[in-house]
């Protein structure tokens, strides 16, 4: 299982260990970014939601189409989220140095202006407000008030090329990977489970690719076995936030977040 998806299991289970006389707390995030990743309903019928973050992590993004004709950014349709002042101010700056980021490719070119921390702050507090977010959770089991996230994470970001998920194997696609596997890899078993096939093998296959009629798959590990995965041939040009917990930081305290939930 992946850091991030073992990390938001973990809070859970300290959340609802530690303040369950309080609230609820219930797992939703999962690979879901549009979801934030616990649930929380107070004894008081409140209900709002907690993101954790496994520094250092992603956090957040938005999707940025380069226009060749104005030589400037478009805010994508693709975005769930409107565009705020914060993703002005960014587009604001690459659009001044347009040249420089429309080919920033796979490997991305970082984004620096004056005051650019506090606006990148800015930008992951109005998102994850608008997701009826309170409170972030970090390593050592920190928790934070939403309000308080420029005090505990420095904040980079990135434009960059970044494919735009996966998929099942589908129906359709079946047969040929079966028998493409089944050729060119060390199976032990092959299962299909509607439009899925998961397979088990002796060797590590984690994140191995192959291509089959113009589409990339790849082999994700997922509890003791491997599933198979059709990648995207989709590529979008994405502002990408990084976020890592600064050093000594300390975060709510037992008695002052059972406060807050009684609240």
């Amino acid at each position: 299982m992946a850091i991030w998806k073992d990390f938001e299991i973990e809070c859970t289970n300290y959340l609802n260990l530690h303040f369950g006389k309080s609230a609820k707390f219930t797992h939703l995030g999962d690979s879901d970014s549009t979801v934030a990743d616990i649930k929380v309903n107070t004894k008081n019928k409140k209900e709002f939601y907690i993101e954790s973050k496994h520094s250092p992590a992603q956090c957040g993004q938005f999707v940025l189409i380069p226009n060749i004709k104005t030589n400037k950014f478009d805010y994508s349709m693709l975005n769930v989220n409107k565009i705020n002042k914060y993703s002005s101010q960014i587009i604001e700056h690459m659009n001044k140095n347009f040249e420089e980021f429309k080919e920033a490719g796979t490997a991305g070119k970082e984004i620096k202006f004056e005051g650019c921390a506090s606006v990148f702050c800015g930008w992951i507090i109005d998102y994850y407000k608008s997701k009826n977010v309170k409170f972030f959770m970090t390593n050592n089991n920190i928790i934070l008030p939403i309000e308080q996230f420029a005090e505990f994470f420095t904040v980079t970001a990135k434009y960059r090329i970044k494919r735009s998920g996966s998929s099942p194997v589908g129906n359709s696609n079946i047969i040929n990977v079966k028998n493409h596997i089944e050729k060119h890899f060390n199976i032990q078993s092959i299962e299909v489970v509607g439009d899925k096939i998961f397979v088990k093998s002796n060797e590590e296959l984690h994140n191995k690719r192959f291509m089959i009629n113009g589409y990339e798959y790849m082999l994700s590990k997922r509890d003791g076995v491997y599933e198979i995965r059709k990648l995207s041939n989709t590529f979008n040009a994405n502002v990408i936030f990084s976020i890592e917990l600064k050093p000594g930081k300390q975060g709510l305290t037992i008695s002052q977040f059972i406060a807050l939930l009684n609240l």
